[in-house]
């Protein structure tokens, strides 16, 4: 089947479009791709038959794909002579390749038949030459005029200019719906008590992945998951980054996840529209899928305030959509129902200042950098230990622990390198990190461990035992 474009940058342009699935829409992995902000970023796809005809699919797009005017809810078969619509890109079907004329929509022949051969300079010729380009130029210029007559028609007719009937984004609910499947509720449990919950989104279904933030699993040595559909499956932390504060975790059971894409922030505005979508803390004892819009506040920024359990975030997408206890890790999805961010704070304190609609979702960009080397089971920067974070002295006290500054190591994976090393029998508190003096907050931890974290690489814990004053030196290799 063959695509002639009839508006739009690529207006002119005739495509053959063949196979099983041939894709249309913005990537450039697309077999056409769109230079159309409107259009998405795989839009919709033509099933090719042997007789030249095709089915038009449409693959979940923000704005809809049409034909005659009408969206389409489902496969449409294509015969040729339709018009079809991608975002602001219209376009025409044919069965037929189209003819060097159709192939630039108003272009006109640079001459029209033959004339008769004359001497160049004699005056009836010159007078002719210019009579002919005089009349070339009303045509090409009619052309023109006309095309855009049809294609204004063309656009109110579909409805992309005038009118209220073209294409329009998707709710939010349709956004909430579209996103509910791909997220899980997130528990950690250690000595078979519950130290937490957070929440998770699917980041590879073949593979069983689901991505949180790092501080979700901090408390726990054993997961859990469950969907909306209510089902527990167990969890396997397979990675960790905590001074990324993202994790990796793995089901077994693959059974009805669904992959969420991963946008770009390179497309987001400022005062765009976003969801946060997660199973925070509320009234219920149950824990019940939210969901909270807002805008984009800043689309790229930096978190450096210093808390407990979080780190310094490089990049962030700073929102209106509230972020309470229990979002982090889950998804910021965007109009288009594609992970932008992953909730993992929120301010509502800033000098002594109440501070409102402030939440912070690491970007996009930054997980595509990371989850790829988590999803290969590689850790980034961590020994296998869990932390606690002392806040007042009796902390470190009641644990017969000296009241100095530091991280208190109370938990360690099985199988870690901070396991093997001797961690988590009893709490332990760490007060330096290669020879670098730490406090009571994750920050420090990540500023001494610098750009070290990778396999093969180690640092020295300087550790203080229970009922002791005397701290020794432990070599542990990052997992």
């Amino acid at each position: 089947m063959w695509l002639q474009i009839r508006s739009g940058g690529d207006e002119g342009r005739a495509i053959r479009a063949t196979g099983e699935q041939f894709v249309v829409g913005r990537d450039d992995d697309c077999d056409l791709v769109l230079r159309d902000d409107r259009a998405s970023r795989r839009h919709a796809y033509f099933k090719v038959y042997p007789d030249g005809r095709s089915e038009l699919h449409d693959m979940g797009s923000s704005n809809g794909t049409f034909v005659n005017g009408q969206r389409i809810q489902g496969p449409v078969l294509l015969q040729g002579g339709e018009q079809v619509q991608f975002g602001d890109t219209v376009l025409t079907t044919s069965l037929e390749e189209p003819s060097d004329k159709a192939t630039s929509l108003g272009a006109v022949p640079l001459e029209y038949g033959q004339y008769e051969r004359e001497d160049e300079t004699s005056k009836s010729a010159i007078e002719r030459r210019k009579t002919r380009r005089t009349a070339r130029l009303g045509i090409i210029v009619g052309s023109v005029a006309a095309a855009a007559a049809i294609a204004v028609g063309v656009l109110f007719a579909t409805g992309v200019i005038g009118g209220s009937d073209g294409p329009s984004e998707p709710s939010i609910p349709e956004v909430i719906e579209a996103v509910g499947p791909s997220t899980f509720v997130v528990n950690a449990a250690h000595d078979g008590e519950p130290q937490g919950s957070g929440t998770g989104w699917v980041y590879d279904a073949d593979q069983g992945l689901i991505v949180t933030n790092g501080h979700v699993v901090n408390g726990g040595t054993s997961f859990t998951v469950a969907g909306t559909d209510g089902r527990t499956r167990e969890a396997t932390l397979i990675a960790n980054a905590p001074c990324e504060d993202l994790a990796m975790l793995k089901v077994t059971d693959t059974s009805g996840l669904q992959t969420l894409p991963i946008g770009s922030q390179s497309d987001l505005r400022q005062g765009d529209r976003v969801v946060a979508v997660g199973f925070p803390g509320n009234a219920s004892e149950e824990a019940e899928l939210q969901a909270t819009s807002g805008d984009v506040s800043v689309v790229q920024t930096r978190f450096d305030l210093e808390g407990l359990d979080i780190p310094q975030y490089p990049n962030v997408i700073q929102t209106t959509a509230a972020i309470n206890p229990g979002n982090s890790g889950g998804p910021l999805v965007d109009v288009e129902k594609e992970l932008v961010g992953v909730n993992s704070a929120g301010i509502t304190l800033l000098g002594g200042r109440t501070i409102q609609g402030q939440g912070y979702a690491i970007g996009a960009d930054r997980v595509k950098e990371i989850a790829p080397t988590l999803a290969q089971g590689k850790s980034i920067g961590w020994l296998g230990l869990g932390f606690d974070y002392p806040t007042e002295a009796s902390d470190l006290t009641a644990r017969n622990l000296p009241a100095t500054a530091g991280l208190i190591a109370a938990r360690a994976a099985e199988g870690s390198p901070a396991a093997a090393a001797g961690f988590g029998r009893q709490p332990v508190l760490i007060t330096a990190v290669n020879g670098q003096r730490i406090n009571n907050a994750l920050p420090s931890y990540c500023r001494a461990i610098a750009s070290k974290g990778g396999a093969g690489e180690s640092a020295v814990l300087t550790v203080t035992q229970p009922g002791s004053t005397t701290s020794t030196d432990v070599r542990v290799n990052f997992k």
